[in-house]
């Protein structure tokens, strides 16, 4: 005890050098080391800039525009300095320091990424909006060397602008790479002077099923951030025609102000698949000079002809003058070969090749592509299908077939460099929910398994596909405050990653969010579940996030703001459903939820429920299907008793659950319950479904409410999953925290 007696005054001075109302511990992603200084420095003076560089200048030009945007009064002058960019060998190639003192600011990095991200920290200190900064010493760098995102302009299209404004958000976040999706079967979205049908027309499209799915919503809910962008439309002899391109000047623009922000940008043409526009533009890069759909995908190109392999080396030798990256990105997924097997001039280079059938004339083209990039200082990058296409180790593989661990293994086992992009945690275009964040932020890239090859590891990436997202407005609800967490997985090391404390700073970033004009999804309201039951009348109590409105309805339709307004609890007395949105200060709609409520009489105990002992009977099945209600006509594998509502050890491959048994109720009343799980779930308290969570999903949550008198009552937990999926379940209390079922109030 005397050792610890002596550490304390340490410990509470290093409690002070990080108090939670230091502007220094709301950074995004939490740096690496914070040491608390004396005084402030006063911003009222002005910031005079001095790099001591000539290679650091654009990064003192970039620091002197963030600087003015917060109203501080800012210039280079190398004469009369008092903020200094230095470049430091010592550190990091992307770490970097940052300095305050009362008299001056210091910004050093181990090259100019780093010390455009120690810029990114200082932005970030600005934002307190207090006049002053406070002295203090950050020493950082980050956990891995690609830090990155996918946008998708090629299902849906955005402006020159709005990718420099969403540049901007990943620059603030110490992002450094970002990859642009040009092509795919619904758009050419980039400038190739020797083919200039791929943007004439090759960009525009009559509005397509996606674009028919979006509408339908805007009307369905009333929300126009679905709506295709009249900016993007354009009439020719009556008929609408959709999309939008980048001229090559538009990219040179993207690629420097990208790079003035630390950030490569990194080019994607989809290669041989997905390429239904090039076709349409070009009908001879066909095996039957035709555009459709096979049996699985679009129609891929003939790689078998010698023409549409110059037209592909055409293509790509015009990105070499406008990207100065290293990596090209060719795609290389989901590629319908069907065409090829009874194609003349496909068959024809089979022979001459020695391949053996259509999936071998992949792995061929895209060897030809590897050898033809490397030739130009290029390095091949491409979905982890490309794994199987014996590539040489330069290439660089991204993994994001989250049901597919060994194809991450074996790009890795390879030699090839990998970045994880799963699709179960980093495609940000999926449909929210109140737990997608906090398993965004919890996932983990170098789990233990893979730590004998994280040298091979350059980092993760997330991606925002564009199908049913066609503003920006609706881009930013899928992928805000999403993508702060990618960022803090992406940057920070394991051990200062804390999603409480991450929550905890969360309120900052989004208000500068809504200062730049971009949505982000809003909270949960919390205070009813999905299906609620009431005795007599229900006072529904109503907890809206902050910073937005609450409307509401009763009647089943879609609310917008001259519904009812949520001021104060309400009672509900006849079966109803409850409508709710919310609406941002900017007046942009949150999404819809929709909560039952319905009259219930109390379930009384169960009479026959017998000697009773911890924990449920759980029968595990070899299920495939897709529901829960038939799990018990598959094979019975094996028989388990549990604690709690687990995925017993040793349950692998084809799931299906039953967990039976009694729950113990302490007193009278109505209780929620909830279950969380991928794939389908349902729970059942004397025989009545109280959560029905059924069906293939990814991971959802879905509640209910059941009335129950005090005693034991029958309980039933279906699961089923094919793909290692999760499962919890448990209660909701009064104050909407989730508690998982404990063995005490679980019997059988």
């Amino acid at each position: 005890m005397k050792h610890f007696a002596y550490l304390l005054p340490v410990c509470c001075l290093l409690f002070a050098a990080c108090r939670k109302d230091s502007p220094a511990t709301e950074i995004i992603p939490t740096p690496r080391s914070v040491k608390a200084g004396q005084g402030t420095f006063d911003l009222g003076g002005g910031i005079r800039i001095a790099p001591a560089d000539p290679l650091l200048r654009p990064a003192a030009d970039y620091l002197a525009q963030l600087l003015r945007e917060e109203d501080v009064a800012a210039a280079q002058d190398a004469g009369n300095a008092n903020l200094s960019l230095e470049l430091d060998p010592r550190l990091p190639q992307q770490g970097y320091t940052l300095k305050i003192t009362p008299a001056r600011i210091e910004l050093r990095g181990g090259s100019c990424e780093g010390v455009v991200s120690a810029a990114a920290s200082l932005r970030q200190l600005l934002w307190s909006g207090k006049g002053s900064l406070p002295a203090l010493e950050i020493d950082d760098a980050p956990r891995f060397a690609w830090r990155g995102f996918m946008l998708d302009v090629a299902r849906h299209f955005f402006t020159k602008e709005e990718v420099m404004s969403l540049t901007d958000r990943l620059a603030c976040y110490k992002f450094n790479r970002l990859h642009l999706h040009l092509t795919d079967d619904q758009g050419w979205r980039i400038e190739i002077k020797r083919y200039p049908l791929l943007t004439r027309r090759g960009a525009w499209r009559t509005p397509n099923k996606h674009d028919s799915v979006c509408l339908r919503r805007a009307a369905d809910e009333r929300d126009p951030k679905f709506l295709l962008p009249e900016k993007n439309i354009r009439r020719e002899q009556g008929k609408i025609r959709y999309g939008g391109y980048y001229t090559q000047d538009d990219i040179r623009e993207i690629v420097a102000y990208a790079a003035q922000r630390g950030i490569e940008v990194i080019p994607e043409i989809d290669l041989p698949g997905h390429s239904l526009a090039a076709i349409g533009c070009y009908p001879q890069l066909a095996c039957d000079g035709r555009d459709g759909w096979g049996k699985h995908f679009s129609t891929p190109l003939c790689i078998g002809r010698d023409s549409t392999i110059a037209f592909c080396k055409n293509v790509l030798t015009e990105l070499f003058d406008l990207f100065p990256s290293q990596y090209v990105h060719i795609g290389g997924d989901e590629v319908e070969r069907t065409p090829w097997e009874t194609c003349p001039d496909c068959q024809r280079r089979i022979r001459a090749e020695k391949l053996e059938g259509a999936g071998e004339l992949q792995a061929w083209f895209t060897r030809k592509t590897e050898q033809f990039l490397a030739a130009h200082g290029k390095t091949l990058l491409g979905w982890d299908e490309i794994t199987e296409d014996g590539l040489t180790p330069q290439s660089a593989v991204m993994w994001w077939r989250s049901w597919m661990p060994s194809t991450l293994t074996a790009a890795l086992q390879n030699g090839h460099r990998v970045i994880e992009s799963p699709s179960e945690f980093l495609y940000l275009n999926g449909e929210l929910d109140r737990n997608t964040l906090s398993k965004v932020y919890g996932w983990e890239p170098l789990p233990e398994s893979l730590r004998a090859w994280q040298e091979g590891l350059l980092g993760i990436q997330a991606n925002m596909w564009t199908e049913d997202v066609p503003t920006a407005d609706a881009a930013g609800e899928r992928l805000f405050p999403r993508l702060l967490a990618v960022a803090e997985t992406a940057w920070s090391a394991p051990e200062k990653r804390d999603f409480a404390d991450f929550r905890r700073r969360l309120p900052l970033h989004l208000r500068q969010l809504e200062r730049a004009g971009w949505n982000y999804r809003l909270d949960d309201v919390e205070g009813v579940c999905d299906d609620n039951v009431f005795i007599g009348a229900a006072t529904v109590r109503l907890l809206p996030p902050e910073s937005a409105e609450l409307y509401y309805t009763l009647d089943g339709t879609v609310p917008d703001t001259a519904s009812q307004r949520y001021t104060a609890p309400f009672s509900i007395t006849d079966s109803c459903t409850l409508t709710l949105r919310c609406y941002n200060r900017r007046g942009v709609a949150a999404e819809i939820r929709r909560a039952s409520f319905r009259p219930m009489r109390y379930a009384e105990p169960s009479a026959d429920a017998g000697n009773l002992q911890n924990g449920l009977l759980v029968r595990w099945y070899d299920y495939d299907g897709d529901n829960c209600a038939d799990i018990d006509e598959a094979p019975l594998q094996a028989n388990f008793i549990t604690d709690s509502v687990v995925i017993p050890d040793g349950v692998t491959g084809n799931i299906g659950l039953i967990c039976d048994g009694y729950i113990d109720i302490p007193a009278d009343g109505i209780y929620s319950f909830y279950t969380y799980s991928d794939d389908g779930s349902t729970l059942a308290i004397d025989g009545r479904t109280v959560v029905d969570n059924d069906g293939l999903h990814s991971r959802t949550e879905r509640s209910g409410q059941a009335a129950l008198r005090r005693g034991v009552h029958s309980f039933s937990l279906r699961y089923f999953d094919t793909n290692g999926g999760i499962l919890e379940a448990g209660i909701i209390d009064s104050e909407g925290r989730r508690i998982p079922f404990s063995s005490r109030m679980l019997k059988h």
